[in-house]
């Protein structure tokens, strides 16, 4: 059998899959070689193990230089066997062609030629002459690569923002480029010397060294912020053709590094090598992640934006404990532009999205508690879902389906009955019959039942044509039409691109960049937001895209698209939606890219059920929020494997309802039994703990009594692009004592959350910054800076609130949080102001429901032993909430209140009145909806509790 085994091939392929974090045995190591490194190439046989022999010859085509490598068999850790074979070192420029051969007995075959340029890295050199125009100074350089001129151009957009462009060939080519693009501020020049040039804002001071080429930023008292320590270097192929640029800057032992994006493995990265690139990482991202941004901000007060959508590769004091540095793909013209932003932490990330884009506010009822289950492939088992969160008054305002369309074509109900159409035509909802018998026998029954009772409606979507083993009449007929039309991403020969990930392998992509394949994607789901009224879609997916020279039809390659695809993909789906639904409607995505805010509402994607996940999940949402990422959320207690435990699901949901966005979700168990649903009655009745939808209840409903002051904070960080949940640095700059805290965070600008992330605790270690600090469920004070250990029972998340906070919070009837209020979100039970006392505080709230624009202030004068509160115009009947001592009278407007014996009046319209509870130790001041503003005045016994 041995002798008749022929050599049938030799398999080479030089980047592999393209696959960006693994190799496959058969490519070529490194992929793109660089000078005075050795070539790896992998070789496989077919059939395997026919070759007796494998070799490589080469030969450089600018001389007579060739030679021949000799391969070495190999077997790697799963079983299969290749060749290995290593070429030497060669130098700089240096154009390579080699082939591969295989021999058996007397039979020998040759792969074709493969070829590639041997990269090498050159450094800027002096400064040979510059120009100081009113905005910009352009300074020419020399390089020791004679192919390249470089050129720096610096220049302001703000005071606060230094923006810096580094041009491979320019002199001639670039002096004009970006005249008018950016509107800037003019600067100063402080120091013009044969050594350096120094020029300076009121914000910051630019040291610009010449001899040769170096950069140096500084506070303007001279304090040091950014300082280069080698100089920048380019990596050049071919002549003139830069690929590749590395900027590497001193870092001092105490900086950390926060942002980048969301990421999963810390939230300081000090000390790691990131990069940038969306991936589709299922479960354990470590430090891979669906949504990159090329922008962080250091714990010294500067921010680092990269303007680039291509890779990136961060060395965060790694490599060198006193350094960090970027090292970025660059596209033709090799140009690379970043920008430095100082001030404190929340102007620096104010700066970034002044540049990439404000954040979207998504509407009220996106605030509210989420259900969500992959297994919900049906109508009765939605109806089943939704039946039993009525039944238990467990409150949701949004609910999410994965499994219903038929997945050929992502836009028609399964079990669905029609006519196919040719693949550029559209079907309206009356072109379909739905079966009695059938999964979805009335999809817009349904909406409409979910619409009654409160609940806004999302789809599940994905941006891919699936490859289908067997035929199907619309899939077939939209597949060609998107191939002809040439409407799907294509390969560098025009062939159409199909997905090299394990997820929908084999499938088409859409091509974003061409209008007229989106316009006609999103008009085949027309029907569902104009004649059933869905509320938004589920944009899942958006990873898709392994290939550096894949076309798009704007004449954009992968290297540039692959990570921002998913943006595409999301703002053409949102835009859509939103213009159907005059604004009311939504899109949740899970990749993402600088700029994704405007696209606002983001979940942390695939998750187990672990603490670990957990606190993962936490350190991701955090980073997010400084990337610009502010409104997010994740599937508490995770999605994926076995249901978490009780315990774990219990602490989840209650760091959820100090979220911005709180949902439940699991992914397809095949319908295993027994049920893994997160619902909160599967996991009791899966735990055997009664006390889970009791307490995932109260939280719940906790989340829709803050409702009014979480969508007020989520107002303000759209327009502040302060995150809604924000990591403590960005609060607390100076305190390096936050550091230890890393999964403590403020929910707003009232709120400090500190979850438990620790199975079996009964207490934790709680730090609370500068300043006093009233526990959210005792009214205890605490004065910051100082640790405490704080009793968790399972029910209680430590949460605790700013001295003079103003909370908006709508309440039931007992005026207790955690009571039933519903999931209405367009009227109030009972409109509350929670007010913390301390000092003089004011609090801006925008009342959605009447449209009007309310303030709030509080006066506490010790002394005179008063607290006063000044309102303005309300439309709604409004109870402040106090937590102090009882008073020993209450006026309105100089009027003395009445008081109550209990809070049963309260709920009577048209009243002024007040109550004290002497258990919560807190009073009440009912008062009627006035169009005129109003003083309350409480006086006597104003002690602290």
């Amino acid at each position: 059998m041995e002798s008749s085994l022929r050599l049938e091939g030799l398999v080479h392929i030089p980047y592999g899959f393209e696959h960006p974090y693994e190799q496959e045995p058969v490519e070529r190591s490194p992929r793109h070689p660089l000078a005075g490194q050795s070539v790896t190439l992998g070789v496989a046989t077919w059939p395997a193990g026919a070759a007796e022999a494998v070799w490589a010859t080469w030969h450089l085509e600018e001389s007579d230089a060739q030679g021949r490598a000799e391969g070495r068999w190999q077997e790697d850790g799963e079983g299969r066997s290749f060749w290995r074979v290593e070429l030497p070192p060669f130098r700089h420029g240096e154009r390579v062609t080699y082939q591969l051969h295989g021999r058996r007995g007397r039979q020998q075959l040759s792969t074709e030629p493969f070829c590639f340029v041997v990269l090498g890295w050159w450094p800027i050199g002096d400064v040979v002459s510059y120009h100081m125009g009113p905005e910009r100074l352009v300074l020419r350089c020399i390089s020791g690569d004679a192919s390249l001129r470089p050129e720096v151009q610096i220049s302001f957009p703000t005071p606060h923002i230094l923006r810096v462009r580094l041009i491979p060939c320019g002199h001639e080519l670039s002096q004009d480029k970006c005249q008018g693009k950016y509107q800037g501020v003019a600067y100063q020049v402080m120091e013009e010397t044969a050594e350096r040039i120094v020029i300076t804002t009121k914000a910051m001071e630019v040291a610009v060294g010449v001899r040769p080429y170096r950069l140096e930023v500084r506070h303007p008292d001279g304090t040091p912020l950014l300082a280069e320590v080698e100089r920048v270097t380019w990596l050049v192929g071919q002549p003139g053709q830069a690929v590749q640029l590395r900027e590497i800057f001193a870092s001092p032992p105490n900086e950390a590094f926060y942002g980048f994006g969301e990421r999963f493995n810390a939230l300081d990265q000090r000390g790691n090598h990131l990069d940038v690139r969306v991936f589709d990482q299922y479960k354990n991202q470590g430090r891979r992640t669906y949504l990159p941004v090329p922008f962080f901000l250091s714990s010294r007060c500067y921010g680092l934006y990269l303007a680039t959508n291509r890779h990136v590769v961060y060395d965060l004091a790694a490599s060198h404990s006193d350094r960090w540095s970027f090292s970025v793909e660059l596209g033709a013209d090799g140009a690379l532009e970043y920008y430095v932003i100082t001030g404190d932490p929340k102007e620096i990330i104010a700066g970034f999205t002044n540049l990439t884009g404000k954040p979207a506010l998504p509407p009220k009822w996106a605030f509210g508690p989420w259900m969500s289950g992959n297994d919900w492939n049906s109508q009765a088992a939605v109806l089943e879902q939704v039946r039993k969160t009525v039944e238990y008054q467990i409150p949701a305002t949004v609910l999410v389906i994965e499994a219903w369309s038929d997945e050929a074509t992502f836009y028609i109900w399964n079990d669905a009955q029609y006519e196919p159409r040719r693949g550029g035509e559209v079907f309206s909802y009356g072109d379909f019959t739905f079966p009695s018998d059938g999964r979805w026998p009335d999809p817009k029954r349904l909406v409409e039942e979910l619409h009654r009772l409160g609940i806004r409606l999302l789809l599940w979507q994905v941006p891919v044509m699936k490859k289908l083993d067997e035929a199907h009449p619309q899939h077939d007929l939209d597949e060609a039409y998107m191939v002809t039309q040439h409407y799907c991403v294509e390969e560098p020969d025009g062939e159409p691109y199909r997905v090299r990930p394990f997820w929908f392998n084999g499938g088409l992509v859409l091509d974003f960049t061409n209008p007229e394949a989106a316009n006609w994607w999103l008009s085949k789901r027309a029907y569902l937001l104009d004649e059933l009224g869905i509320d938004g879609f589920k944009t899942d997916g958006g990873e898709h895209l392994w290939g550096e020279d894949l076309r798009f039809a704007d004449g954009r390659r992968g290297d540039e698209l692959q990570n921002l695809y998913p943006v595409l993909y999301e703002a053409a789906y949102h835009r859509f939606a939103r213009d159907k639904r005059k604004g009311d409607a939504i899109t949740f995505s899970r990749a993402g890219f600088t700029g994704a805010q405007a696209y606002p509402c983001h979940w942390a994607g695939d998750e187990n059920s672990t603490w670990e996940a957990f606190r993962h999940s936490i350190l991701a949402g955090l980073s997010a929020g400084i990337s610009g990422i502010p409104f997010w959320g994740w599937d508490l207690a995770g999605f994926s494997g076995e249901i978490p435990s009780a315990e774990l699901y219990l602490r989840a949901a209650a760091m959820a309802a100090f979220c911005p966005i709180m949902q439940y979700h699991s992914e397809h168990s095949e319908h295993r039994k027994p049920c893994r649903d997160r619902t909160p009655w599967n996991i009791q009745t899966r735990s055997g703990d009664p006390d889970v939808i009791r307490i995932y209840r109260k939280y719940a409903n906790l989340r829709m009594n803050l409702l009014p002051y979480i969508y007020n904070e989520a107002r303000k960080s759209s327009m502040t692009s302060v995150p809604l949940m924000r990591a403590l640095p960005l609060e607390f700059p100076r305190d390096e004592r936050c550091s230890d805290f890393p999964y403590q965070y403020l929910f707003g600008d009232a709120f400090l959350v500190a979850p438990v992330v620790t199975e079996g605790s009964t207490s934790q270690k709680v730090y609370l910054p500068e300043g006093e600090w009233i526990d959210f469920w005792t009214d205890e004070l605490h004065s910051g800076p100082k640790s405490v250990d704080y009793p968790t029972p399972k029910e209680i998340i430590p949460v605790f609130a700013k001295a003079g906070a103003i909370l908006p919070i709508n309440l039931g009837d007992r005026y207790r949080l955690g009571d039933y209020v519903g999931n209405v979100v367009n009227r109030y039970d009972h409109l509350c102001f929670h007010i913390y006392p301390s000092g003089t505080s004011a609090y801006a709230w925008y009342d959605d429901v009447s449209g009007m624009a309310c303030t709030l202030q509080c006066l506490e004068n010790r002394q005179a032993a008063t607290i006063t509160v000044k309102l303005s115009p309300m439309a709604h009947d409004v109870t402040l909430i106090l937590s102090t001592p009882c008073p020993s009278s209450v006026l309105a407007d100089g009027v003395l209140l009445e008081r109550y014996l209990d809070l049963t009046p309260l709920h009577e319209e048209a009243i002024s009145a007040w109550d004290y509870d002497e258990i919560q130790g807190r009073i009440y001041v009912k008062l009627p909806a006035s169009v005129l503003g109003r003083t309350v005045v409480l006086r006597g016994q104003m002690n602290h509790p």
